[in-house]
């Protein structure tokens, strides 16, 4: 008992000097930067982009359930003094936090030169991520340490996210090929290890839908016993990008999972604190799921965040249409800031599409500098 009791007692002060740790560490003039121009500059003028996403190619070497991105036409890809020449542009000189994504990012042989184009071209850049299904471990591997050796010395955090949709042949079958589950393992051992000599976040992303939303428990379970952290993602369907709309009857939520989801999501919105923002997404997602209310989680990429990808196209959010190509003649900001696009951004986007997304993408940088909604949610619940 005595042993149990200071078992609890330790456990509970590793949690308290995490959230310390978490409050001590806060960058609160940039919270407080974020706020004022959340709730007041972006009603005067249009924010200059501090998010991106780096598509940086179409290829892909899976054949996902919910995603038609291995299946996109081939066509030239940038090179790295291509996409260095789109960078010199004076849009991106505020990028702070980047996310390198493909198809399978890694299927680039210049990932790394890359990588260290952006690293040098963002002077501003506070975090880089990265997206791997994790089918070819050494290359990651060794991606992952060069990106490391180019993130660290500037003391940029970097993070990587590998694709887990379910145990076993359960993820082989939603991802289209046999053996892709032992290769996951590989991966994930190999970051686990390397994270003893570099410090940076690594965990999994498991996208929810109608073949393994009853999974997610056992899922949840077999990551927490592993020490890996999980994001959770409802699937969703859009023209653009995954370019998936026809796998929705195939795919997508039934009547008979609605009980399932939204008892899912209620528990993971129960999980609220100073640690993980992600609880107020997941009411959000009761709300809209179980009642239709609208979208209430901010997002930066209709505030202040923008995509390019490997042939040019510039994007609000990759969950809607091209708004120009910088290869075309225009420049980024010209695109960016085309009278015609940011109606579409300020009426469209903030006034119906993002009512209705589901996407969890980037929604600590949101909520960071909208903090009077979450602080709010963690007092009242």
């Amino acid at each position: 008992m005595d042993s149990d009791k200071r078992h609890q007692e330790a456990e509970l002060s590793g949690r308290t000097g995490r959230v310390l740790h978490k409050i001590a560490s806060a960058d609160w003039i940039d919270l407080a930067r974020g706020a004022v121009e959340y709730n007041v500059l972006s009603h005067f003028k249009p924010l200059a982009p501090k998010v991106m996403t780096a598509v940086v190619n179409y290829r892909c070497n899976a054949r996902c359930a919910m995603c038609n991105i291995w299946q996109s036409p081939r066509r030239h890809e940038m090179t790295v003094d291509e996409f260095a020449d789109v960078m010199a542009d004076p849009l991106f000189d505020g990028i702070e936090r980047l996310t390198v994504v493909g198809g399978e990012a890694t299927l680039r042989n210049d990932l790394v030169e890359l990588t260290r184009m952006f690293v040098e071209r963002l002077t501003h850049l506070k975090s880089l991520s990265t997206i791997t299904n994790g089918f070819l471990p050494d290359r990651i591997l060794a991606n992952t340490e060069a990106m490391l050796a180019l993130t660290e010395p500037r003391g940029i955090g970097f993070s990587i996210s590998v694709s887990l949709e379910g145990l076993g042949t359960d993820h082989d079958k939603v991802r289209g090929v046999n053996g892709a589950f032992q290769k996951v393992l590989t991966t994930l051992d190999g970051l686990k290890h390397m994270q003893e000599q570099h410090k940076f976040w690594m965990g999994v992303g498991y996208t929810l839908m109608h073949q393994n939303l009853r999974q997610a428990r056992e899922f949840r379970r077999w990551a927490d016993e592993r020490g890996i952290e999980i994001g959770f993602q409802p699937v969703g369907f859009h023209s653009s990008y995954v370019s998936n709309l026809d796998l929705q009857e195939n795919v997508d939520f039934r009547p008979e999972d609605r009980d399932e989801l939204i008892t899912f999501m209620q528990e993971m919105g129960t999980r609220r604190s100073l640690l993980d923002l992600s609880a107020y997404f997941w009411n959000d997602m009761v709300r809209m799921y179980r009642d239709g209310a609208p979208r209430t989680t901010p997002c930066p990429y209709n505030m202040d965040g923008l995509a390019v990808d490997c042939y040019g196209d510039l994007y609000y959010c990759l969950s809607t249409p091209k708004i120009g190509n910088c290869l075309e003649g225009r420049s980024p900001s010209a695109i960016y800031y085309d009278p015609q696009n940011l109606q579409y951004r300020s009426e469209t986007m903030r006034g119906d599409i993002c009512k209705q997304c589901n996407s969890a993408c980037a929604i600590n940088a949101g909520l960071k500098k909208d903090l009077k909604k979450y602080l709010r949610f963690v007092v009242t619940g």
